[in-house]
């Protein structure tokens, strides 16, 4: 299905007399926010105090590959379309007019390279229309890439300052950029950890499984930041989502973030929470294995730094690879910097298709590795020690099958 284009920004979304009885959060301050979010992101460390832990995913090395590296096929299909790289410029930002450049220079990116971008949550938009561009413009510079918007499940139910968000509003985010897909992004920890967050969450899985089958798109479940276990991952599925970001714990931390927020307003109890919350999740690499068993397309987002780390996630069973601050500083200074990001993962990840002896991104999935350290303990913990010695023979097992 071809995406709509955008809608002008004095045609976007309800009334703010409709939002204001709707007990929605004033446009000033949630535009605010937007801007607090990326200032902190780049400013100050806040990173989770736990790694991803990718060093724990180590390729059997092919001393013999049989893999020209400039013949290596990096393109994979995602939801229907034909992606160039299976990386993910993860959702980042929007709602403020100071974001704009950011979002400018990652769709420029997105469509040099024939990449996914995902925006930030649209709620700024949704309460604010006159922030809309700030979002739209990723489809007028990306005329032809994967776009991806963003809602949030907290805001799929009543909140106690504010009514539910509904297809009305849903339909209104993927229309102001045109979306291929939408992502109903799980924050919980950050909500929990927000001075001003949404601390209700029953009913957002039936929610969200009424929005799926309502939308003339598919949706992906995102988590940002603490992963999704298999359980979760069954019950997502049965929600009808389409794909799973699973946005594991490793990169930068949402509830560090509000902590920070926090700090600044004088909420010293939110801050503890935020900051004793710092590092809970579930580690990404543990998270696509986990999250495999829904058998759904899945993107690894969560502390992937370097090309490396996108080769062992799809030779985990991940379908695309999302990286967020990377790219969230390299926009903020130019596009030249993005390509320059995007030019040294895809090198580094060539790199380990031939030394993996794999010359497409299909193959990743049939090379052979071996998981290590707290990664394996945790999983073995799981019940999932078996499927860890499958991943470590794949090769064997073939060379040892017997002939039809």
């Amino acid at each position: 299905m071809q995406p709509t284009p955008p809608n002008p920004p004095d045609k976007e979304g309800p009334s703010l007399p409709w939002l204001e009885t709707q007990g929605h959060p004033g446009p000033a301050l949630v535009k605010k926010r937007k801007l607090e979010h990326v200032s902190i992101a780049l400013g100050q460390d806040v990173s989770v105090a736990q790694r991803a832990n990718w060093h724990d995913i180590q390729f059997v090395h092919q001393a013999l590959p049989e893999v020209d590296l400039e013949k290596i096929d990096t393109s994979v299909t995602f939801l229907g379309h034909t992606l160039r790289y299976p990386i993910f410029m993860s959702s980042l930002t929007g709602g403020h007019p100071d974001v704009t450049s950011i979002n400018r220079n990652l769709a420029r990116a997105a469509e040099e390279y024939g990449l996914a971008l995902g925006v930030g949550s649209q709620r700024a938009a949704i309460v604010n229309p006159e922030v809309a561009p700030s979002y739209a413009v990723t489809r007028q510079y990306a005329p032809n890439a994967f776009l991806i918007a963003n809602i949030g499940a907290p805001q799929l139910i009543a909140q106690a300052r504010h009514s539910a968000f509904g297809l009305e509003q849903a339909q209104q985010a993927i229309d102001m950029i045109g979306a291929n897909a939408l992502a109903v992004h799980m924050n919980s920890l950050q909500e929990a950890a927000q001075p001003e967050g949404d601390r209700r969450s029953v009913g957002e899985a039936a929610a969200l499984k009424a929005l799926t089958s309502e939308l003339p798109v598919p949706v992906i479940a995102k988590e940002t930041g603490a992963g999704v276990c298999r359980e979760q991952a069954l019950l997502l599925r049965n929600c009808g989502v389409a794909a799973i970001d699973v946005g594991g714990a490793g990169g930068s931390s949402m509830s560090a973030m509000e902590a920070a927020r926090s700090e600044t307003q004088g909420d010293g109890r939110t801050m503890n929470i935020g900051l004793l919350f710092r590092d809970w999740g579930i580690a990404t690499p543990i998270c696509v294995v986990e999250a495999g068993i829904a058998h759904l397309p899945l993107i690894a987002t969560g502390g992937v730094r370097n090309g490396l780390d996108v080769a062992r996630a799809l030779a985990l069973g991940a379908t695309l690879v999302g990286m967020g601050f990377p790219f969230l500083k390299a926009a903020s200074e130019s596009y030249e910097k993005v390509c320059e990001l995007l030019e040294t993962v895809v090198a580094e990840l060539k790199v380990a298709m031939q030394l993996s002896g794999t010359g497409s991104i299909a193959g990743m999935q049939r090379s052979d590795i071996v998981v290590t350290g707290e990664t394996r303990a945790w999983l073995t913990m799981r019940g999932l020690e078996e499927q860890l010695k499958g991943m470590a023979q794949r090769r064997w097992r073939v060379h040892n099958a017997p002939e039809s």
